[in-house]
């Protein structure tokens, strides 16, 4: 794993950085390579609040094409960050940051270049029939919509796309409201499945986090691990003997705040993880960045900074 400090040392030092004016390396030519994460407030980034002294862009930050937005209103969200280099984004009316940030840095160490992330979050209540996630609820139609929207946009400057993974951090509210706990192996294989073939990516990774014990969802002791919460992260444990190129990690070992959330040097930890789970697959499956071939219509010198415009 990575160790915690590494990312400590890149995080809390200076102003945010106005990313249009600093792009290095990601206008290379050549098709985008485009991240999809999604998942609950932890995916948002909730209370991984950056310090009073800013967050420092690296290279890797700079050189990395980010949007987010939460679910169900998407781009219609006052929150909704078009895009733009990662350098934070508010939560809660405060700039914070999600797993963006590690993984984008790892990627960009492995040599990854026209990386593009497309982050979702919402949770989610009771009284649901269908997992809201998955194929025919509200959140999978208002998060296929915001991607391909998004797709659209890179499409428009002359460039191609390639989904090169995804990044998945949910699973509480299934604990929570209980009556998903039972499925959440069946919903997330399928889920899974209809992302792969909605966009073509058959063999992209999919990394999952194993969602923290809450207390909130499992507020008595559960030895015997018979509660929800234990069904829902018994479940997530199993999902890469279950599906191709799909790996999870553990985040138990991190500190918490507000219960279940985690602080800014947290999320950058969690995102080495991801990123570092990501490269792993993509290395047994035989992609590297070489794999991303000059693109040779000439419409693909358009620059990066002309598509944050």
């Amino acid at each position: 794993m990575a160790p915690t400090n590494r990312w400590l040392s890149t995080l809390l030092i200076a102003p945010v950085l106005a990313a249009c004016c600093q792009r290095t390396d990601a206008d290379e030519p050549g098709p985008f390579n485009v991240f999809v994460l999604a998942g609950q407030s932890n995916m948002a980034g909730a209370d991984s609040v950056v310090g009073p002294a800013g967050f420092l862009q690296t290279p890797a930050d700079r050189a990395t094409l980010f949007t987010t937005a939460p679910l169900p209103d998407g781009a219609k969200s006052d929150s909704f960050v078009p895009w733009q280099g990662i350098q934070g984004h508010k939560v809660k009316g405060k700039l914070s940051h999600g797993p963006e940030v590690g993984i984008a840095r790892e990627l960009h160490q492995a040599g990854w270049r026209n990386v593009a992330i497309i982050k979702v979050h919402a949770n989610f209540g009771g009284n649901h029939k269908v997992w809201p996630w998955g194929k025919g609820g509200y959140l999978f139609n208002a998060w296929t919509k915001f991607i391909d929207d998004r797709l659209n946009e890179l499409r428009k400057r002359g460039r191609s796309i390639r989904i090169r993974g995804f990044v998945w951090h949910q699973g509480i509210d299934d604990a929570i409201h209980g009556q998903f706990a039972k499925s959440y192996e069946r919903n997330l294989t399928h889920l899974i499945g209809a992302l792969r073939e909605r966009y073509k990516a058959k063999n992209a990774p999919f990394v999952l986090a194993r969602s923290v014990n809450s207390q909130i969802a499992q507020p008595k002791p559960d030895p015997a691990k018979k509660s929800p919460m234990a069904a829902v992260r018994r479940a997530q444990m199993r999902m890469p003997t279950l599906v191709q190129h799909v790996a999870c990690i553990n985040v138990d070992d991190l500190p918490n705040v507000n219960t279940h959330h985690f602080p800014a040097a947290g999320q950058l930890v969690i995102g080495g993880r991801f990123g570092q789970a990501i490269l792993q697959i993509m290395k047994e499956t035989k992609v590297s960045p070489s794999d991303s071939p000059r693109f040779e219509d000439h419409s693909s010198s358009t620059k990066i900074e002309e598509i944050m415009n």
